[in-house]
């Protein structure tokens, strides 16, 4: 699927929110003097007025980097299923979690944490850094330049503290997921996550490089060098008796019908390349589309559920449909953990697969082709094999983030909210956009 690229266009509000909070965009919630305006306390812990309004901020530039409208005030005002503006979906969301950080910050207290001089020296160094660099070296000018995120450089310094230990007490319980067990890794890897293997029966082809003959010819993917039938073809003599060659000086080897016979079975054809080094690919007409639509609709309802070997085998005629080796040939895997970094095609084919039984068939057309899927079950581990791990970025974080949250929920009836300092609180709609800090 060499022609795919990264649409632009943003599911669900959900999706965005699910992912925002897994990255952890959310900091702690604690602050060490006596502060006036807590929206949130527990005991002696608070959450400070303007750490809430800067976590608003941060969630606004996350909605904008995903090109979310967040200067349209149509934006805000639009419903959710459960009758919220996205403003109080957003204002009550970042609230919710900084409960649990907040919870957090009672943890860190309870298990005796310090910061370290020298993280505490690595924040200095930023906070000057950006007063330099984005203040002119003008404190007041840069006061003036974060004061719409709700801070000034001493609040920031102190969110910054916040976030750190947060951090600090995540690293002392899970180690970064590399503390938590193997098996709680397997049954979150095994709750979380389908696998899918599909025949794909593209839109388009590529154009490629022809031989002597102007045919395709099928080189070996790792040498480089052509790759002929040696098996089943014949080679030719010259005029001095010597074995006809090709110009890399390895001997040809040609059909009955006397076109040159390559080994397509294990080697690609050489794709035509345009100036930038992308393959040059064509659109089928709309007859051809037809068609092939056609053929993977046959292909959807022959194949029956359960039937593993008669779909291998039907994907095995497929699989160098592109000219291309098959990048992951044990399957796919999707999960609603990873769903922002995916292609809206994937959104819904995850979708589609969450409805389906392991072993069952599934249909979708997407822009690139008709994809003939089929539901596997779980490889055992396979979020350690890095081959595919592109598959399992947010696996350990998500993780860690819901073992987390399950740690602090004890704490979560203790804290309560301070509506008068709340009702002082900016909202997201009318908070900066915070890209930066």
């Amino acid at each position: 699927m060499n022609k795919i690229k990264r649409n632009s266009s943003i599911r669900a509000v959900a999706v965005i929110l699910a992912v925002l909070m897994l990255a952890a965009i959310f900091a702690s919630c604690t602050g060490g003097e006596a502060i006036d305006d807590a929206v949130l306390e527990c005991g002696e812990e608070k959450l400070p007025l303007y750490f809430y309004e800067f976590m608003l901020s941060r969630m606004k530039g996350a909605l904008a980097r995903y090109k979310y409208e967040v200067t349209s005030p149509d934006f805000w005002d639009t419903k959710t299923e459960d009758g919220q503006t996205y403003e109080e979906y957003y204002n009550a969301s970042i609230l919710e979690n900084c409960k649990n950080y907040l919870a957090a910050a009672v943890l860190f207290d309870r298990q005796g944490l310090k910061l370290s001089d020298a993280t505490l020296a690595e924040i200095d160094e930023e906070i000057a850094f950006y007063v330099n660099y984005d203040g002119g070296k003008d404190v007041e000018k840069f006061n003036r330049l974060v004061s719409k995120f709700g801070v000034d450089a001493d609040t920031l310094r102190e969110c910054y503290i916040i976030e750190a230990k947060y951090e600090y007490v995540i690293a002392d319980i899970y180690g970064g997921g590399s503390l938590i067990d193997g098996s709680v890794k397997e049954e979150f890897y095994r709750e979380n996550y389908v696998r899918f293997k599909q025949i794909l029966l593209p839109k388009f082809y590529y154009e490629y490089e022809l031989d002597s003959e102007g045919d395709p010819f099928y080189f070996d993917p790792e040498s480089g060098l052509p790759l002929y039938d040696t098996a089943h073809g014949y080679y030719r003599f010259d005029k001095d008796g010597n074995c006809v060659k090709d110009r890399y000086g390895e001997v040809i080897y040609y059909d009955a019908d006397g076109n040159i016979a390559y080994d397509k079975v294990n080697g690609q054809p050489s794709v035509k390349l345009d100036e930038s080094g992308a393959g040059v690919s064509r659109d089928y007409t709309a007859e051809e589309l037809a068609e092939i639509e056609s053929e993977a609709k046959a292909l959807s309802e022959t194949l029956k559920s359960g039937k593993f070997t008669a779909f291998e085998e039907e994907k095995a005629k497929h699989v160098n449909i592109l000219g291309a080796e098959e990048a992951y040939p044990d399957g796919y895997y999707l999960s609603r953990t990873e769903a922002a970094g995916y292609d809206d095609y994937l959104v819904d084919i995850l979708e589609l697969l969450e409805t389906m039984e392991v072993g069952d068939i599934g249909y979708y057309e997407s822009e690139y082709g008709y994809h003939v899927i089929m539901k596997y079950e779980l490889d055992e581990g396979k979020y350690s094999d890095g081959k595919y791990a592109e598959w399992f970025t947010k696996l350990e974080s998500a993780l860690v983030n819901m073992l987390f949250l399950n740690k602090v929920s004890e704490i979560l009836p203790d804290i309560t909210v301070n509506e008068e300092a709340l009702a002082k609180a900016g909202s997201i709609r009318n908070i900066g956009t915070n890209y930066d800090y």
